[in-house]
């Protein structure tokens, strides 16, 4: 076999690699998501560059600003939260980051911040929400909350915003009031004009999504480790960017446009205003979820791993997703006033945080204990270890790539037996996969 041929044969078992990967996504969100959430998700699929799991979340973040005043709570009597979620999406650059805000906003959104427009102009003297903040200082968030808007939050390039803060106490102040919005749904400011007493202004809603191309310039592993540290990235689900090919579309037909309106309208009405629990099978899942994250969390505090406050938010993340997706469950049974949120929709948040853990939040302490560029990275390491002929004990993999810690090296066993660049045989032994020829160290 000549060079070319060689050459064409390792593209055509890389692609078919991919593309049994795309479909393993594919099933995946086909059994979480409700149908009409996942031909949303397929829509926007054929026209951004954006992976499948960065659609879904970004999806989900800019549902919150369309339930504005709605909240969630653990029993039916008790005070609620807003619905509030945080998404970063992480890759190099040309993987559709800021398309894919721009998709979900046109698509998702749209209709109503035109519909905020058209009547603030018909009553002059009435203060009408904001629907989007690109970007704001802290005093920038005061007058939209005032206004008790539901807001959809687009930061480009978060990993530049996130190093200038550090000598910019503007930003510095952006990001704080990000975190206290995330934890506790109010903002406290002095800065409203005539305000004598510092003010509590309650969060209607919010979905922040955070992009960042990863590279020297942009988001380093320096800036990872320090998002990580100061508590400020536990508040995200984060999503990894991965090779996608240009797709031919750019636009939605007129059909899946108003289709998907359709659904943003019924949400938006199904949604808005109204506090939802936990019922009795939900509770159930919750507890169990909750038991398993206790466990991960025991194992991370004992490590010094600071992502362990990433696990513990988890529990209030499952709680607000699984609200949104009752509401889904709820468009397509055509039941608009159901408050309780079901086991099915809590175990399928459960299901959702499980796969995005598996996939993408493991892989959030890993690069950023990389070694900087140019020095050879853990997953590298590990791949020169399974190159050998035999198969290679666990405890003999994470002894030679020491100082790496067991919890480490399994994150990445785990993520290549996932490409199927490894396979794992018994008593924790592991081997390179060989039916791959395009599997180099």
């Amino acid at each position: 076999m000549n060079y070319e041929e060689t050459a064409a044969t390792i593209s055509s078992k890389k692609c078919s690699c991919e593309r049994t990967e795309q479909a393993y996504s594919n099933l995946v969100w086909e059994n979480i998501l409700t149908m009409q959430f996942y031909q949303i998700v397929r829509s926007f699929d054929k026209i951004t560059q954006a992976s499948m799991d960065s659609i879904v979340l970004s999806i989900l973040c800019a549902l919150p600003a369309l339930c504005s005043g709605a909240t969630v709570s653990q029993e039916k009597d008790a005070k609620g939260r807003p619905i509030i979620l945080f998404f970063a999406y992480f890759a190099r650059s040309g993987m559709g980051k800021s398309v894919l805000a721009n998709t979900v906003r046109k698509y998702l959104l749209y209709w109503l911040d035109d519909q905020y427009s058209k009547a603030e102009k018909k009553s002059k003297d009435s203060v009408f929400p904001d629907m989007f903040l690109d970007a704001a200082s802290a005093e920038g968030f005061e007058q939209p909350i005032f206004a008790k808007s539901a807001i959809h939050f687009f930061v480009d390039e978060y990993g530049k915003l996130y190093r200038a803060s550090k000598n910019d106490t503007v930003k510095a102040s952006l990001l704080r009031a990000l975190m206290q919005i995330f934890d506790s749904g109010v903002l406290i400011t002095r800065k409203l004009k005539d305000s004598k007493r510092s003010q509590h202004l309650m969060v209607q809603g919010m979905g922040l999504y955070a992009a960042s191309t990863i590279g020297p310039s942009n988001l380093t592993q320096s800036d990872m480790r320090d998002m990580i540290s100061d508590g400020m990235l536990n508040r995200f689900l984060v999503i990894f960017g991965e090779f996608k090919e240009i797709p031919i579309r750019q636009e939605l037909s007129k059909d899946d446009a108003e289709s998907i309106e359709q659904f943003a309208r019924t949400f938006h009405e199904y949604a808005s205003g109204k506090s939802f629990y936990l019922g009795i099978d939900a509770a159930k899942i919750y507890k169990q979820f909750h038991q398993s994250i206790n466990q991960r969390f025991r194992q991370k505090y004992d490590m010094f791993d600071d992502t362990a406050g990433f696990e513990i938010r988890l529990l209030t993340v499952v709680q607000r997703i699984a609200m949104l997706l009752q509401v889904c469950v709820n468009i397509e049974n055509a039941s608009p006033h159901i408050i309780e949120i079901s086991g099915n929709a809590m175990g399928r948040a459960v299901q959702m945080l499980n796969y995005l853990h598996q996939k993408h939040f493991q892989k959030v302490l890993l690069y950023a204990q990389e070694k900087t560029t140019g020095k050879t990275t853990l997953e590298e390491k590990i791949k020169k270890q399974l190159n050998k002929d035999e198969p290679q004990v666990l405890r003999t993999i994470v002894r030679n790539v020491s100082p790496a810690t067991t919890t480490e090296v399994q994150a990445i066993l785990e993520h290549l037996v996932e490409i199927r660049w490894a396979k794992r045989g018994n008593g924790n032994t592991y081997t390179k996969d060989i039916t791959d020829t395009d599997k180099s160290a």
